[in-house]
């Protein structure tokens, strides 16, 4: 079955296009998971990614990959069950956190900012990171994108705006 006929069988919820789902790209999305979260039962994460793959397929956009997509999924699904293991564990247990998902806290900070700053305009995350990580100065950032230094301040603060609603909306589906 080719990628455009699973893409369609699974949006029919047909059950072929389950076990190709399975058989042709079960394997990378074990990959995935056990690179993201080597710690924890790898067999319920792949469950899990595969049953989002199937609820969410009206979420894939077709003139991408699916395979990406799929991959993108697991990792994400990898990546929350290994914050929400963090977060029964007792405070000051990084080293146990650090071994749990093979990556430092810095790492996954730093992936969960950049999955974050994918929900914005590429406009926005430039301005977001040329003025807070970067320290570039708000009068020739406005200039250099030809508006005033208060359109900079409205976009910024609108921008930092959808940043927390997504990281609440995280939080509540955690």
């Amino acid at each position: 079955m080719n990628e455009r006929e699973l893409v369609e069988g699974i949006a029919r919820k047909e059950e072929e296009a389950a076990r190709a789902l399975v058989e042709q790209y079960g394997g990378l999305l074990r990959a995935v998971i056990r690179r993201h979260a080597p710690g924890l039962d790898e067999e319920d994460l792949l469950a899990d990614a595969l049953l989002a793959v199937w609820q969410n397929i009206h979420r894939f956009d077709r003139r991408g990959s699916f395979k990406n997509w799929a991959a993108a999924v697991a990792r994400y699904r990898a990546i929350d069950a290994v914050r929400k293991a963090a977060r029964s564990m007792p405070a000051g247990d990084a080293a146990q956190l650090e071994a749990l998902g093979g990556s430092t806290l810095d790492e996954y900070l730093t992936l969960e900012l950049e999955d974050l700053f994918r929900g914005l305009a590429p406009a926005d995350r430039e301005l977001l990171l040329a003025r807070y990580y970067y320290g570039e100065p708000a009068e020739g950032l406005a200039a250099r994108h030809g508006i005033t230094v208060g359109a900079l301040n409205t976009r910024l603060t609108r921008a930092r705006q959808r940043l927390a609603r997504q990281l609440q909306e995280r939080r509540e589906t955690l």
